[in-house]
């Protein structure tokens, strides 16, 4: 994690001197996209709801009086309710939704670094693009799954006595794992490794993957502040991986010891 932290202090710096710092500004519209978006839902939500049980009502004739008292009040309390699960929505997984809106911006914002760095990067096409979608889509969608059933495991373990204090210890570190294998993966996407090429990777660099997955995972920790800022924190971590393996692939070529799988493909 040490190396992580080393990496993620240089980003800020590396952003403003390439020109890169306008990427910042793609989190700051997608988490209000996010706000906004979730918002309309509830609003949506609360009168349907509402008018669903002012029809209901308005079958009842002994209500005359002060039915239109009472559909104000469910009105108030309907939507309460729904902006209560707004907040832990984003509070719990908001995080993760914005990680995934900004997976194609991320991945952009990868290539640039390594094109900062000298790296050699292959000139857009349409249908690269379009097939690294599909990639992205389907990694997200097994990584999600096998983390979401892990975590519940790890939610599961808790109940265990003596065992269970190694829980949250065991769900922050599959978290930190996954978010890790994320950053780690835009680089590898635009290096052309494929789904099971980027498993490998990833695996073979675990504990890579938990030191940069870890400062993201901690300030997703922070009540609601976290996921609705974690965009930010999302494009540092991806620079700071970039950089971490782009470093680490050239001084390999440069003492001549680059393994197969690190190539791009």
């Amino acid at each position: 994690m040490f190396t992580a932290i080393k990496y993620y202090i240089k980003t800020i710096p590396f952003l403003f001197k390439h020109g890169l710092a306008k990427f910042l500004l793609f989190p700051f519209i997608i988490t209000l996209l996010v706000i906004w978006g979730g918002a309309s839902a509830t609003t949506f939500a609360t009168d349907w709801l509402t008018a669903m049980m002012h029809q209901w009502l308005d079958g009842y004739s002994w209500l005359p009086e002060w039915a239109a008292w009472l559909q104000e009040v469910i009105y108030w309390l309907v939507w309460i309710v729904f902006k209560i699960v707004l907040y832990f929505t984003l509070s719990f997984v908001g995080g993760s939704m914005i990680l995934l809106l900004m997976s194609p911006v991320l991945t952009f914002l990868s290539e640039k670094v390594a094109e900062a760095l000298g790296a050699k990067v292959e000139p857009f096409d349409l249908l690269q693009f379009l097939n690294d979608l599909l990639r992205a889509a389907g990694l997200a969608i097994s990584n999600g799954a096998i983390q979401l059933l892990l975590s519940f495991a790890c939610f599961l373990i808790g109940f265990i006595p003596v065992v269970g204090v190694a829980a949250p210890f065991l769900l922050f570190a599959v978290n930190a794992y996954y978010f890790g294998f994320n950053f780690i993966d835009y680089t590898l996407e635009h290096h052309r490794f494929n789904a099971k090429q980027s498993n490998q990777f990833v695996w073979k660099k675990k504990l890579k993957a938990l030191g940069f997955g870890s400062p993201f995972t901690l300030w997703l920790l922070i009540p609601f502040i976290g996921s609705i800022t974690s965009g930010f924190v999302a494009v540092i971590a991806t620079v700071a991986t970039t950089l971490y393996l782009e470093e680490k692939k050239a001084a390999e070529m440069a003492n001549n010891r680059i393994e197969p799988n690190i190539t791009p493909q």
